[in-house]
């Protein structure tokens, strides 16, 4: 009787073990699945602080902004650019976009090296040379930066 006392005993001693064995994985698996879910959002957050500088990176390119010392994407000097390979300039993006806004015109794209699935936008001026009378004057539109990743 005694001996099976001791086997039932150790039968339940070793379920314990095995359901707590049990518990502490499916713990385990909660808080990495947790911990992966925050390094995604970090990641992420890293990526949109990213694009968020080389917008303005590109913005001030002296490549394609006004050369009067304005805040402006200059027109002319993106069309000349865009014949160049810019690979080197914009690593990690795909696409480089100036949407027109006003005046109504056709888009422009800087750069595109396949399809992005995520944009980051801000405003620009974008201005192009025209001559009144005997000088160059630039004349500006508001038009949309587009990034895609």
């Amino acid at each position: 009787m005694r001996n099976k006392k001791a086997q039932i005993r150790t039968q339940e001693m070793a379920f314990v073990l095995l359901a707590l064995a049990l518990l502490a994985i499916i713990a385990f698996i909660f808080f990495i699945k947790i911990q992966s879910s925050n390094i995604v959002g970090a990641g992420e957050i890293a990526k949109q602080k990213n694009a968020i500088s080389l917008l303005d990176k590109i913005a001030s390119l002296q490549e394609i902004s006004c050369s009067e010392g304005e805040i402006c994407l200059d027109e002319d000097k993106i069309n000349i650019a865009k014949n160049y390979d810019l690979s080197n300039l914009f690593q990690g993006l795909k696409k480089i976009e100036i949407k027109r806004i006003y005046p109504a015109g056709n888009d422009l794209i800087i750069y595109e090296s396949g399809k992005g699935n995520q944009s980051y936008s801000t405003f620009v001026n974008l201005c192009k040379q025209e001559k009144t009378g005997s000088s160059f004057a630039y004349k500006c539109g508001m038009d949309l930066l587009e990034v895609w990743y």
